[in-house]
């Protein structure tokens, strides 16, 4: 399965309201089959979090954007560069 990069501008947010959108997204998300979010990262300074998770296509994850009312900016492919694939043991 593809993994997506997700920029989601969100403004100034608070906790509350990171812990809303998240708890949206996890509740739409069984209507999307394949779709599986693998983690985020939020930048309050920046306004923004970034998103990665697995799915079918883009389109996938913006009809998951409006069910879950979040917002989805800019959706980008990606490919995992992770260091346990140089480190040998």
């Amino acid at each position: 399965m593809p993994l997506y990069r997700i920029r989601r501008d969100v403004g100034p947010a608070t906790q509350e309201d990171i812990d809303a959108a998240s708890f949206r997204a996890i509740v739409c998300a069984p209507q999307f089959p394949g779709l599986k979010w693998i983690r985020s990262y939020w930048d309050p300074a920046a306004e923004r979090i970034d998103c990665y998770y697995e799915a079918v296509g883009p389109e996938q994850l913006q009809r998951h954007a409006e069910l879950s009312r979040i917002p989805c900016d800019e959706v980008s492919e990606v490919v995992p560069v992770l260091p346990e694939t140089y480190v040998r043991g």
